[in-house]
């Protein structure tokens, strides 16, 4: 059993549960709160300040993030879009004019007398 102190002095059970439950009322999926609270009950120890369990949590949130920008990042480069948004359609823009392609702007609008 682990304990940790309070801002008041007060010694209490550190409880991964709490964690948890902060991190789901802040946003994050139940499944994602549950793994960082078991990250950060793997690494609390006794004596430690909820101030310091704030913090070792803040910690792994980065972590997570940065695994996400990386994947992200991975996902992104290896998609047949290029380096462009995952999904979009490349269009092209002025500038990017390539002789043996026309441009989208371009139409061909065919017109004809009408008698009445």
């Amino acid at each position: 059993m682990v304990k940790i102190y309070t801002k008041d002095n007060r010694e209490q059970k550190f409880d991964s549960k709490e964690v948890e439950d902060d991190l789901k009322k802040a946003g994050l999926p139940e499944r994602v709160a549950k793994e960082i609270a078991e990250r950060v009950e793997n690494r609390v120890q006794d004596g430690w300040t909820t101030e310091k369990v704030k913090m070792e949590t803040d910690v792994e949130l980065r972590r997570l993030q940065e695994d996400i920008d990386r994947a992200h990042s991975v996902y992104k480069s290896a998609s047949p879009m290029g380096p462009y948004n995952v999904g979009e359609q490349r269009t092209m823009r002025e500038g990017e004019y390539a002789p043996n392609e026309k441009p989208i702007s371009e139409t061909k609008v065919e017109c004809r007398n009408v008698e009445k």
